[in-house]
């Protein structure tokens, strides 16, 4: 029997000095375990939100009314009460999870995918593929930001002097994904807004839209999916784009290549209204913001979002 204890003992004293000496590792085993957390400030409120299909548009760490509305629809989506704005309830309810921001290495296939800006539409024409413009261009985009934010946290960084193998600190913001079945999209043109629901009208995604900047160009009523593309390339028809064919003396049509930088950005989703569609923009920043032509606008990562979430024949229903 008291061989037996004595055993007992042993394990007991080993288990306590085992824990002594990798107090330190189990500290940050226990750490990587939590990595959720509260939220706490409006920069990582809108990263949290872009995770989880709510766009504000661009991560900017201003509380404004694309925040707002974003976060109303986070509310929305998961019956909270409709503040619009950063409650207890709502905090209770939407964490961060770390890591916030990540370190980005830049490799050679970054660097090809920038090219000098295009003077003109004649330029435009001639380039194989609409490269990012600027390095700091293509991180912001990649990382849902705008510029001004990337400058911020990397205020040492020389945009002009960089190397295969430097690194960017820049919010984690992985693509958004909708992982159920879509069925319509509705389009608030009052609040600049497009929203993908399910067929029992839960909200998706959301995300902010820039639309026509005549109201006459502004369509309504149910509308639909014709076609899906990705990475489109882009008509110059100077029969639409008069004042800009004629100064630039352009009397035929030409093909500009796809890329980020295209008129239509990254994706075209063609609707059952001639010449309208969904589609993406080399000014992400600017979408809600400023107006079209007569399309429907958005950030590039959110017109991926949307155009993985859409098929053919799809409703969608623009509201005033």
């Amino acid at each position: 029997m008291f061989k037996h204890w004595l055993a007992r003992l042993f394990v007991l004293f080993g288990l306590i000095a085992a824990t002594i000496y990798y107090w330190p590792q189990l500290r940050e085993l226990a750490h990587i375990a939590n990595t959720t957390r509260s939220i706490n400030n409006t920069t990582e409120l809108q990263i949290a939100l872009a995770r989880e299909g709510f766009s504000p548009g661009s991560i900017d760490g201003t509380n404004g009314s694309q925040t707002k509305r974003a976060l109303r629809a986070y509310q929305t989506a998961h019956k909270l009460p409709l503040t619009g704005i950063f409650d207890v309830t709502t905090a209770d309810d939407l964490k961060i999870q770390e890591p916030v921001f990540i370190k980005r290495e830049l490799t050679r296939a970054d660097f090809s995918d920038v090219g000098n800006q295009p003077p003109n539409w004649r330029a435009r024409g001639a380039l194989d593929k609409l490269r990012f413009h600027s390095l700091r261009e293509m991180i912001a985009e990649q990382s849902q930001s705008d510029p001004d934010l990337i400058d911020s946290l990397n205020p040492a960084t020389n945009w002009h002097d960089l190397s295969i193998g430097d690194t960017i600190c820049i919010p984690y913001v992985p693509p958004f994904r909708v992982n159920e079945t879509a069925a319509y999209l509705q389009i608030k043109l009052s609040e600049r807004a497009l929203q993908a629901f399910s067929a029992d009208h839960r909200l998706l995604f959301h995300c902010p839209v820039s639309i026509a900047r005549r109201v006459e160009k502004r369509p309504s009523g149910e509308l639909r999916v014709n076609v899906r593309v990705n990475e489109p390339n882009y008509t110059f028809n100077p029969a639409i784009l008069t004042s800009t064919a004629e100064r630039e003396g352009i009397t035929q049509k030409f093909i500009i290549q796809p890329g980020p930088n295209n008129p239509v950005g990254t994706v075209w989703v063609g609707l059952n209204l001639p010449s309208y569609g969904i589609h993406g923009t080399p000014e992400p920043e600017k979408v809600g913001r400023t107006e079209s032509s007569g399309c429907f606008r958005l950030a590039n990562w959110n017109a991926q979002t949307v155009l993985h979430a859409v098929h053919v024949n799809m409703p969608v229903f623009v509201e005033p």
